[in-house]
């Protein structure tokens, strides 16, 4: 008769599952190991890294909304002064016409 063992389980000795039970316990433990200092590593990057570019970026962003409201206020200053220019212009041919006019009424 074949005696088997209660400490052979699978094939495997009692010693030989301590053995594969302890390293894929290590396995799962570096994996948490990792997992915690790529948690710190992220952060210190964003802090260090990334935090002073998106200062930066909101500083551009707050400069391009003024630049931006300084175009159009200049560009609407350009349309009244394009307005005045036209009324001048304007005005200028008429008062050209009149002095032509009065210049002709004078001559003859």
């Amino acid at each position: 008769m074949h005696w088997v063992a209660i400490h052979y389980i699978g094939g495997y000795s009692l010693e030989d599952w301590v053995a594969i039970l302890t390293i894929i316990g290590m396995i799962i433990a570096g994996f948490g190991w990792l997992g915690k200092r790529s948690k710190k590593a992220l952060n210190n990057l964003e802090h260090n890294v990334l935090g002073p570019i998106y200062d930066e970026l909101s500083k551009l962003n707050k400069n391009m909304e003024a630049s931006n409201r300084r175009y159009e206020q200049a560009d609407k200053r350009l349309e009244q002064g394009d307005k005045k220019f036209i009324r001048h212009d304007e005005q200028l041919k008429d008062h050209e016409r009149r002095i032509t006019n009065l210049e002709r009424m004078d001559h003859k």
